[in-house]
């Protein structure tokens, strides 16, 4: 079996649960297309840990075919190992091993080749495409869209009520905290810092009460269209809190060598995070988080930054 089909075998038709299944409707997607279906879709293959999470909350689990390859990685997703397994199969992107899977959905994302999305409608296959949420209202808008297009709005509806309670709860607890108060965090991935101003890990931070020090630079576009933040910019931002990666994503990186190494770089060793031992560590299902699981991500960071608050 394909290594980018795992687990993947026959899998009968969810039967349509009511007569509202069988109702025609027409949504448009976060790219501004128009899909229109017969009825609910009931073989769905999601291509992303996000939508994978996303449609296991507002879809009965017997309609989704086929969760995205990283779904049971704790470490990346919030899908349990049980849930991944009681869907039974994890797909990648390709054309080949989805169209054995028969979906009459696919959910992909912007990132998602443009090739791989107009061959598999070339196919006869509705695709989806998902944004990739800048802040908490992309976010909640991205959920109710997914949930209208699988037939489950009022459900999509009622998750972001959910979030938002949560969300103002959070937000209650944080507010006691005076604003002279606010710490000064800088996120890094394995190469260098992150959280450029306007994404939304810069977005969660700002939530959370924390103040984003890489949004305070203005770095320069590597010619992939990364951002590169310096050492001397981290430097100069003097940040009280270093957000370190925990994600081995592909079982080449290692945590601990490179906190060690961060921690004993000579260039940082005057930066109020190292000289004061404010290393610490946010799962990175919490940083690159891409669904509803938003709010649990800014009160991870927000506990991180200020565990005298919880």
């Amino acid at each position: 079996m394909s290594a980018l089909l795992v687990g993947c075998g026959a899998k009968t038709q969810a039967p349509s649960a009511s007569p509202e299944a069988s109702t025609a409707y027409t949504v448009t997607d976060d790219a501004g297309r128009k899909l229109s279906f017969a009825k609910k879709p009931s073989r769905i293959v999601s291509l992303t840990y996000g939508t994978d999470e996303i449609l296991t909350e507002v879809v009965d689990t017997k309609r989704i075919q086929a969760y995205s390859r990283w779904a049971g990685d704790n470490e990346i997703s919030f899908i349990t190992k049980e849930q991944a397994q009681k869907v039974g199969c994890k797909v990648h992107d390709s054309l080949e091993n989805i169209l054995k899977l028969e979906p009459d959905l696919v959910v992909a994302s912007i990132a998602t080749s443009n090739e791989l999305v107009q061959s598999l409608e070339h196919m006869g296959i509705k695709v989806y495409i998902a944004r990739s949420p800048h802040n908490y209202q992309e976010m909640c808008a991205k959920i109710v869209n997914l949930a209208e297009a699988v037939g489950e709005k009022a459900k999509g509806e009622a998750l972001v009520s959910k979030m938002n309670e949560r969300m103002q709860a959070l937000e209650q607890r944080l507010s006691k905290l005076p604003d002279s108060k606010r710490k000064v965090a800088v996120a890094f991935n394995f190469t260098s810092a992150m959280g450029r101003r306007g994404d939304l890990l810069d977005n969660m931070m700002t939530m959370a009460h924390v103040i984003n020090g890489a949004a305070a630079v203005t770095p320069p576009i590597s010619e992939h269209g990364s951002v590169v933040i310096s050492k001397e910019m981290v430097v100069g931002i003097n940040p009280d809190v270093f957000l370190l990666p925990t994600w081995n994503f592909n079982n080449k990186q290692d945590i601990k060598g490179y906190a060690h190494a961060v921690k004993n770089d000579p260039a940082y060793r005057n930066v109020k995070a190292v000289k004061n031992d404010q290393i610490k560590f946010v799962s990175d299902k919490y940083r690159y988080v891409a669904s509803q699981h938003v709010v649990e991500a800014i009160e991870a960071i927000a506990k991180a930054i200020y565990p005298e608050l919880f």
